[in-house]
């Protein structure tokens, strides 16, 4: 009889921009999984805090597999496909440095993944800190684009406990089979510095016929890293501007006069969110534009 083959190797690709505060609790996360075969990289986006001394310092510091030091800040997408590129695993998972997995995360995310053929991202259960109370149970894409997770702050009674296919997972945690990143080219680095690369990803590999994966058993709690303010003015048009690019990207001409206008102009209008907002929404449409524009300059050339 031969000896069973050996479980595929798992790369998580941990991004850090002044993580410091961070990166101790989420290598001790790490260093208590029960899925050992696994290589843990760390991708510093030009740090100007002690992140990786603290790498080196940590006593669970022996579990980081490479270290990588961009010399300048790439963004979300840009970092994270130096990560994967570097790796070597079946399986690459981009995790937040401002998380705390639990023992199983691991082999739940992982295995899940692997059981499918047709599966190709998958993402965890995520708590808020110290709480049972959800701040992601996979995440919902609205006609406009406007992104949302399930579950978000309500406890966590068992009602997101069904494994299934959602319309994206959040880029605290992803799990994605190399070969798909390899297909796709990684992550677009178009969504420059953040927000809606994962989203992206996961739109593209749904209109591939692939499925995305929202996994209960694979479970995680997620701080708040250093950055924009979240719901700040700052953070909003950052978003906005996301949104606006994510929606030029992926979305046809006949898509965007049927599906998303209508729902833009009832969200714009009637949702209590969007108060105070409209400007921030003009003025996305606008750099959307303009973005276009320059992309067509591009790939004209001189």
């Amino acid at each position: 009889m031969p000896p069973p083959s050996p479980k595929p190797l798992v790369s998580i690709v941990i991004l850090t921009w002044n993580s410091g505060v961070f990166i101790d609790r989420c290598l001790e996360g790490l260093s208590r999984q029960s899925l050992q075969n696994l290589e843990i990289m760390i991708v510093d986006n030009a740090s100007t805090d002690d992140t990786l001394e603290r790498v080196g310092q940590s006593p669970h510091g022996s579990i980081v597999t490479k270290v990588v030091a961009n010399p300048e800040n790439l963004g979300c997408a840009g970092g994270n496909n130096v990560g994967w590129r570097a790796s070597r695993g079946e399986v690459v998972v981009f995790l937040n440095p401002d998380v705390y997995v639990t023992k199983q995360w691991l082999e739940e995310l992982a295995g899940a993944l692997l059981k499918d053929p047709r599966a190709v991202i998958a993402g965890c259960k995520i708590y808020y800190p110290n709480t049972h109370i959800l701040q992601h149970a996979g995440g919902i894409l609205y006609p406009n684009a406007m992104a949302d997770h399930r579950g978000k702050g309500e406890e966590d009674r068992g009602q997101f406990d069904d494994p299934c296919e959602v319309d994206y997972v959040t880029g605290a945690a992803i799990a994605v089979k190399r070969d798909f990143l390899e297909r796709v080219g990684g992550l677009d680095e178009d969504y420059n510095p953040a927000y809606y690369e994962e989203t992206d990803l996961c739109f593209r590999a749904r209109s591939m016929g692939y499925r995305v994966l929202y996994v209960p058993g694979s479970v995680l709690y997620h701080y708040e890293s250093p950055g924009l303010t979240r719901f700040s003015p700052a953070f909003y048009d950052l978003f906005y501007k996301m949104r606006i690019r994510f929606v030029l990207k992926n979305y046809s001409l006949w898509e965007i006069l049927t599906r998303f206008w209508p729902f833009e102009i009832r969200w714009m209008l009637f949702e209590p969110k969007a108060r105070g907002f409209r400007l921030a929404q003009f003025k996305a449409w606008l750099q959307g534009i303009r973005f276009l524009i320059q992309k067509g300059k591009r790939r004209k050339g001189p």
